[in-house]
């Protein structure tokens, strides 16, 4: 009975480590370097069930982890260099641009991509259909 209930134990305390190593590898690569993340990007991603689309210049926006090398942040909407501007929020970064003019009434991809301190790269995109 107490072998039985000690191999249960085992066996939860394993799992539970497991998980932990699997959040882990999820973050870092496999030489262990931390790409950055990016998050809550706008505008939203247009798809065939929202039709959501963008402003003419609307306001681009998203945030990416605090560990990137912020002034290696490029943005690209149709292969059109964007400005941005980021602001340090204490764990990461919120950043602003705006959608080029020429790109009024066009699909875009949004593509951004950072180098974090360790010089792994974070990239990310984003699909927006512009009024």
């Amino acid at each position: 009975m107490i072998t039985k209930s000690l191999k249960w134990t085992g066996l939860a305390v394993i799992l539970a480590f497991s998980n932990s190593a699997l959040a882990y590898k999820a973050k870092y690569t496999s030489d262990g370097c931390k790409k950055p993340r990016f998050k809550n990007m706008q505008p939203a991603a247009y798809n065939s069930d929202t039709k959501i689309e963008a402003e003419q210049g609307a306001e681009v926006s998203f945030t990416v982890s605090g560990d990137a090398e912020i002034g290696s942040l490029h943005i690209v909407a149709k292969k059109i260099p964007l400005k941005y501007t980021s602001e340090f929020k204490g764990s990461y970064y919120e950043v602003t641009a705006n959608l080029p003019e020429a790109l009024n009434g066009k699909y875009a991809r949004i593509s951004v991509d950072v180098t974090a301190m360790m010089g792994c790269v974070g990239k990310d995109g984003w699909l927006v259909k512009i009024k």
